[in-house]
């Protein structure tokens, strides 16, 4: 009885969750020991993505793309990332770096058509403040519109995996290039 009721409890949240239109927007954040031009090159390359986003399993760039993706992105520049549990479930995006402005420390990747089935509106948006002694402050807000039911149920893993990637793996990958 108890699991029944607890069975549709949850059903009428995740499809309650899943109708509405609203964006899930999550934060992480971190100070690491680089100046901000490092930083902002570091995460603008994205080659560097699988080493420091767990669930990020490779980066290529998409066949309507001519721009190198083992150098920082441009304005303009894309990037497919392939992540989730490849070859189980291979989830892609296709991000476009819309802005790179390494004085106002904003790097943001926007991708309208997102994960399809799963989430659009998808954007990746880091901010870097310089502080004292060679540190930054580094924000990293991911936000997007989920498609389906199941896609608020992840949404725990990848605010761990972003939290575990800007506290622990951006920090040890810049370490090792300084």
């Amino acid at each position: 009885m108890i699991s029944k009721i607890c069975f549709r409890f949850l059903t009428m949240l995740v499809v309650s969750i899943a109708q509405t239109s609203h964006s899930f927007q999550l934060r992480s954040s971190s100070t690491i020991s680089t100046n901000k031009e490092v930083l902002l090159d570091f995460l603008a390359t994205p080659t560097h993505w699988p080493q420091i986003v767990l669930s990020s399993n490779s980066v290529k760039c998409p066949s309507k793309a001519k721009n190198r993706i083992d150098v920082p992105l441009k304005v303009g520049d894309y990037v497919e990332e392939v992540f989730g549990l490849p070859p189980l479930l291979p989830l892609s995006v296709v991000w476009q770096c819309v802005i790179s402005d390494v004085d106002g420390g904003i790097l943001e990747f926007y991708s309208p058509e997102g994960v399809p089935g799963f989430a659009d509106e998808c954007k990746m948006i880091f901010k870097i403040e310089e502080k004292q002694n060679n540190t930054c402050d580094v924000e990293l807000a991911m936000e997007f519109k989920p498609l389906n039911p199941i896609v608020p149920l992840g949404i725990p893993l990848l605010s761990l995996d972003n939290n575990l990637a800007l506290k622990v793996l951006l920090p040890k990958a810049i370490s090792e290039i300084v």
